[in-house]
């Protein structure tokens, strides 16, 4: 048994209140010819004529899976079930708010707008994240087997400047190399016109074995053989990745360490899928950041990536940007606006006014009686609190802004109430879906 504390119960009957007065679908509810419904034969018109049909039934305001051919309590919560009227029509229930009541109707926050067409500037607020520009980042390898000596970069975070030393490396292999070079040299004059093709080819297998130009003419005047080969950098940038220390032994498929420049770095942004459709490269972008409040960066969109995120099926773009002063660090976060210029003549209804369950999208249409209508639409685009509307609604047409949730829920209450009775109607026993009431036709619940 679930017992309910003092304040549950207060909300329950403040609901209760408000579920039965906000919309007056009691017997004692007026239709709009003035007259009073005073039970549901009386309510009946003749189908010939064309009118809409009212039946009644007892809910809980709590539990609208619960129902009743005659007055009860709730098995679930113990409420006094509400009768309940609803249309014998196919189309979406028409929901009266207070029989026309305009002070119910202020009492409940109902403010409604028209559906119209409007300019609607494409413009996506979203997030991203600075990465590296991978055109600028240095993957240090040997280019031979052997043993480090003189490291000169100690610890990840280091910066380098091109040409400064990374380390030395002893190689026998480009000893070795470095000893045919001489020794052609040293034969020139022996070999004559030969000598050249094998100083050439002795050159270039230095320079295929990671030596610089320099190095190797520095080679040759010495005349000597360079143990320990020096190695540069060749950019300026970070050092991070940083696997060696000196005396270890590596080959050419150790990366040693990266060298990363960040005078210029990219922004990766997240597309959502409701503004793919007008996305491009060339597209202006303002990117802001919690970690400089004050400060703005503009970019553009430089290369859309070809796969969508598995989860969320956003898109990734990319956004190069300047960056001398090293502000943005790798992995920071950050805010993206994206410009995409006008969308001319655009249904649109304010972003307020659209009830999305992710199921359905749904707004609710005041009727020319006064009445509200629950109406499902589909949806364009998106921007600064508008919505663009391709199908459901025409212009005029009169929306609920504020308090739509209300009329919604009650929209579903009559729903499940039509079903419930179609099924009861043709003979066939209808469940709850909670298993306590099922409606037989002899009006008692079992």
């Amino acid at each position: 048994m679930t017992f309910l504390t003092t304040r549950q119960l207060s909300f329950i009957a403040l609901f209760s209140l408000l579920f039965t007065s906000a919309f007056s679908v009691v017997a004692e509810d007026h239709d709009h010819s003035g007259h009073m419904h005073a039970s549901a034969d009386e309510s009946s018109a003749d189908s010939a004529t064309g009118s809409q049909t009212l039946s009644y039934k007892y809910v809980c305001p709590m539990h609208p899976q619960i129902i009743r051919d005659h007055e009860g309590t709730c098995p679930i919560c113990g409420m006094d079930l509400v009768k309940q009227a609803f249309e014998n029509d196919m189309q979406s229930p028409k929901i009266s708010a207070g029989g026309g009541q305009e002070g119910l109707k202020q009492g409940l926050a109902i403010r409604t707008t028209k559906v119209q067409r409007t300019t609607l500037w494409k413009y996506i607020p979203t997030f991203g994240r600075v990465v590296a520009d991978q055109s600028l980042v240095t993957h240090v390898h040997p280019w031979s087997s052997g043993w480090i000596k003189d490291l000169a970069v100690r610890s990840n975070g280091e910066r380098v400047k091109k040409g400064q030393l990374l380390y030395r490396l002893y190689a026998p292999e480009i000893v070795t190399a470095q000893q045919d070079l001489i020794l052609a040299a040293e034969n020139r004059k022996r070999l004559g016109k030969n000598a050249s093709s094998l100083i050439d080819s002795a050159r270039e297998r230095l320079r295929l074995l990671g030596l610089e130009r320099q190095t190797i003419r520095s080679i040759e005047k010495r005349k000597k053989p360079l143990t320990l080969i020096p190695v540069y950098a060749k950019q300026n940038g970070v050092v991070s990745n940083l696997v060696v220390q000196n005396g270890m032994y590596i080959k050419p498929e150790t990366e040693l360490m990266t060298i990363t420049d960040l005078s210029q770095v990219w922004v990766e942004a997240e597309v959502l899928p409701l503004q793919q459709d007008w996305i491009e490269t060339g597209l202006t972008v303002n990117i802001t950041t919690v970690a400089h409040p004050g400060q703005r960066w503009e970019s553009h969109i430089d290369y859309i990536y070809p796969d969508a995120d598995t989860n969320t099926q956003a898109l990734r773009v990319r956004l190069p940007l300047l960056n001398g002063d090293e502000k943005l660090k790798l992995n920071m976060l950050t805010d993206i606006e994206i410009y995409g210029g006008p969308k001319r003549d655009a249904l649109a209804i304010p972003m307020e006014a659209l009830i999305d369950d992710g199921l359905r999208k749904r707004v609710v249409k005041q009727l020319d009686d006064g009445r509200f209508q629950v109406s499902e639409v589909v949806t364009g685009m998106q921007t600064k609190g508008a919505v663009e509307i391709l199908a459901g609604l025409s212009e005029g047409e009169q929306i609920v802004v504020s308090g739509q949730f209300l009329i919604d829920s009650e929209s579903q209450i009559q729903e499940n109430l039509r079903r419930l009775m179609s099924v009861d109607t043709s003979n066939k026993p209808s469940q709850s879906e909670s298993g306590f009431d099922q409606i037989d036709h002899s009006g008692h619940a079992h």
